[in-house]
């Protein structure tokens, strides 16, 4: 007898301020705004934010936990609930829990990666975003998701 693997998709819900998550995600400051409490976890983590083309979220995922200071991710890993959820566009959060939201090597090339798969599944990467103690940085403001 052969077996088929069932797709399973668990939501849980999160309290957010109302008043951002009715508006479409336009700004960094904005997104931080909504995960600001990354910046007390104990481990590193990316999350994935799914939104539409109007740029609204229409859900997240924790895509990859690590330690107090790295965390390894598979870019396809990002992308594999975007899929699923119809997505057209990502935003992905980092947070570095030793305090500095400055970004690393590592953090960049991952970013720049995230962004030449989205641009082959037409799932446009809108940011990169890594935050710290009570700050945050877009390498998208900064300029830093262009390749070399």
């Amino acid at each position: 007898m052969a077996y088929i693997k069932e797709l399973q998709l668990t939501y849980r819900r999160k309290r957010v301020d109302d008043d951002l998550l009715a508006l479409p995600v336009e700004s960094a400051e904005h997104a931080f705004q909504l995960f600001r409490e990354m910046q007390n976890d104990a481990r590193e983590k990316i999350v994935c934010v799914h939104l539409n083309p109007g740029l609204e979220i229409l859900s997240y995922e924790v895509v990859a936990m690590g330690t107090d200071h790295y965390v390894i991710c598979d870019p396809v890993e990002v992308f594999r609930s975007a899929i699923v959820v119809r997505a057209s566009k990502i935003l992905v959060l980092h947070n570095h829990p030793l305090g500095s939201a400055e970004p690393s090597k590592k953090d960049v090339e991952g970013a720049r990666r995230m962004k030449e798969l989205g641009e082959l599944h037409r799932i446009s990467l809108v940011d990169f975003i890594v935050i710290g103690d009570s700050e945050y940085v877009s390498l998208d403001e900064r300029g830093l998701l262009e390749s070399d």
